[in-house]
């Protein structure tokens, strides 16, 4: 049997782009001298980085006819053209002429609604347009029903659907009417990048952004609901009565949001204590983690994210938000909507007990969920074989 792994988003997006590479990784692992395995991106420059992690990688483009077909699919009369003239797509037969039997979609794609043939297993992180639509990268302009297409379209034809939590399987199962055996929680892991050898060291890096060590980091993309205001409102907060002045360093690609922050930031006179170094380089990350005195993240979407797993892997205390589950007692927990609460934890996490207190509680949750995805990765073994078994019952595809 063979097995092609497809990432379908660019290196500019972050945390996914790193739990993408963790996903090729581990079925590369769990393929090895059991099943044929290949990775395909539809982003070139990704072919060099999965080179770095000893992964080879071919780029195809995603053609608009695939596209054409991926957006059909709700229509009636395309499904039922479909199936009298049998049409199929040009990656589909790419990958059909490679000897594809199951394809692995790492991130959450609208490829697999073009394939007519070939069986799929996908991967959904998150739910947050129906949990916060409020928030503009998930409402404007029908992303929230673009969103919801996606699902429904996706969800009940695959094979297995991956997500990053058991709360996460239930809630999907639950919304989208798919059985909840075909959901597989698999917990994250940190970035393949954090431990590298190539990564720059924390010396190195400070110098390149000219930091301090001490500050609050916060490694989001500039969405609205990574909520960074809230920590603005916190720094003023801090400093109007007169407790501490620390610095922030934000890190993270612009998706609409920067112009709004920043306005905020001149507004309030926070130049002095901000610091925006816009989207960095993976080598750069670790030294960024380890000259923070605290990782602060109260994001507003969930229910897991990749910084805290990297904050405890690197020995960071860490802030998070109360109403994500992740943490438990490896975070001093915030109230999202309250800065109030957000300044008192800031305050709170320089003491020395705290801080040992979280890094301890830090080592022991990447404890349980290592414990956990071993136990996923012998689940999803266990769905592999049984894909296996039943790919001997038919013959190729025309």
């Amino acid at each position: 049997m063979k097995i092609v792994a497809i990432i379908d988003n660019a290196i500019g997006a972050g945390g996914g782009f790193d739990q993408a590479l963790n996903a090729v990784l581990q079925m590369q692992r769990l393929c090895m001298n059991r099943y044929e395995f290949e990775t395909f991106t539809t982003d070139q420059r990704n072919v060099d980085v999965l080179a770095q992690l000893g992964v080879k990688a071919e780029w195809f483009k995603y053609s608009f006819l695939d596209r054409l077909f991926a957006k059909c699919v709700n229509s009636v009369w395309y499904q039922e053209l479909q199936c009298r003239l049998k049409l199929i797509g040009p990656l589909e037969k790419k990958l059909i002429a490679r000897n594809c039997d199951l394809v692995y979609f790492v991130t959450l794609s609208d490829i697999p609604q073009a394939l007519q043939h070939l069986n799929y297993i996908t991967t959904v992180w998150d739910l947050c347009h129906r949990d916060a639509p409020e928030f503009p990268e998930v409402r404007n302009f029908n992303t929230f029903f673009i969103r919801e297409n996606l699902y429904r379209n996706t969800f009940g034809p695959a094979y297995l659907v991956l997500t990053d939590s058991a709360a996460l399987a239930d809630l999907a199962s639950q919304r989208y009417g798919v059985d909840r055996d075909r959901f597989l929680p698999m917990p994250y892991g940190s970035s393949p990048f954090i431990l590298e050898s190539s990564s720059l060291s924390e010396e190195s890096v400070l110098a390149k952004y000219e930091l301090t060590p001490g500050y609050f980091y916060y490694p989001a993309q500039f969405w609205a609901h990574k909520n960074h205001i809230r920590i603005l409102e916190a720094l003023c907060i801090l400093r109007d009565k007169h407790l501490i002045t620390p610095t922030v360093v934000f890190s993270g690609k612009d998706y609409g949001n920067l112009a709004w922050v920043e306005a905020y930031i001149s507004k309030h006179k926070l130049a002095d204590q901000v610091k925006i170094l816009g989207f960095v380089p993976s080598i750069d990350i670790r030294g960024l983690y380890e000259g923070a005195g605290a990782v602060v993240m109260p994001t507003y979407f969930g229910p897991t994210n990749l910084p805290p797993l990297e904050a405890w892997t690197l020995g960071t205390p860490l802030i998070y938000s109360s109403h994500l589950a992740q943490a438990q007692d490896a975070a001093l927990l915030v109230d999202a909507d309250d800065a109030e609460s957000l300044a008192d934890a800031m305050r709170q996490i320089n003491a020395q007990p705290v801080r040992e207190a979280l890094i301890a509680a830090g080592k022991r949750q990447l404890e349980v969920i290592a414990r956990k995805r071993i136990e996923a990765e012998d689940s999803l073994s266990t769905f592999l074989d049984k894909f296996e078994k039943r790919r001997r019952l038919w013959g190729g595809y025309r």
